[in-house]
């Protein structure tokens, strides 16, 4: 098993991202009509589809350095657009496209580095476990892009905690342990689950419900308050459950 600071010293964030891209390619290429047309219940306004409109549109945008609005909160309105303005483009169409816009932004995680590209990575790995989730499909539970999206999404919750002064976390992954938080705070809580279920918690794909039902002690409740208010626009917590 290898740390946070040995992925970061050992993977090139940019093949990463094209190993997880050409699986949803292949999941995408494997799926009949009406199977793209399901909608996906951790992305419940879009269908299969247009979840890949906006993994498409997502890579475009990005190298065009077109950026979300200051006040667009959780990029929600940026995604929408990129996937309306894809509403009517055939499949084939949209994976060309991203087959010609990839290699630069794959280049360009791997100049901005690890931190930057494991967002990249567990952003691309967590809309195709929605898209397979949604269909009934295997999961995707690849031992290395789940260890390096949770890098990202933990980083994202350490940083949430900080600022807020809450306490300490203590998130036991498949045997890794990582603490998040400070010890200025005085709440304390403790999550011991698979890697693949924690990082479906911290990556917003999981109701505040289910995530109470996982094996917590400590102060969950006020954890998860806080997520909620943390994970706000469209990385907001899913009020139904997320079966997969």
């Amino acid at each position: 098993m290898t740390s946070p600071a040995e992925r970061a010293a050992s993977i090139d964030p940019g093949q990463l991202y094209e190993v997880v891209r050409q699986r949803l390619i292949a999941t995408t290429r494997s799926l009949a009509d009406d199977q793209l047309l399901t909608f996906v219940p951790a992305a419940p306004q879009w269908r299969v589809r247009d979840v890949l409109a906006h993994v498409v549109g997502l890579v475009t945008d990005l190298n065009a350095q077109h950026l979300p609005a200051a006040d667009d909160v959780g990029g929600a309105a940026w995604g929408a657009a990129q996937v309306a303005v894809r509403h009517a483009t055939p499949i084939g169409a949209m994976l060309s496209e991203w087959e010609r816009e990839a290699p630069a932004f794959e280049n360009g995680l791997r100049i901005f580095g690890y931190e930057e590209g494991s967002h990249f990575i567990g952003d691309l790995h967590a809309h195709h476990q929605d898209v397979r989730g949604a269909l009934g499909l295997e999961r995707d539970d690849d031992p290395t892009v789940v260890a390096v999206s949770l890098d990202h999404y933990l980083g994202f919750v350490h940083a949430i905690l900080v600022d807020a002064h809450w306490g300490v976390l203590a998130v036991q992954a498949s045997g890794e342990v990582r603490v998040l938080g400070t010890e200025a705070g005085s709440r304390r809580a403790q999550l011991a689950a698979p890697a693949f279920d924690v990082l479906r918690v911290f990556s917003a794909r999981r109701s505040s419900a289910q995530i109470r039902r996982l094996r917590w002690r400590g102060d969950v409740d006020a954890l998860v308050d806080l997520m909620a208010i943390g994970f706000s626009g469209g990385y907001a917590l899913p009020l139904a459950d997320v079966v997969e």
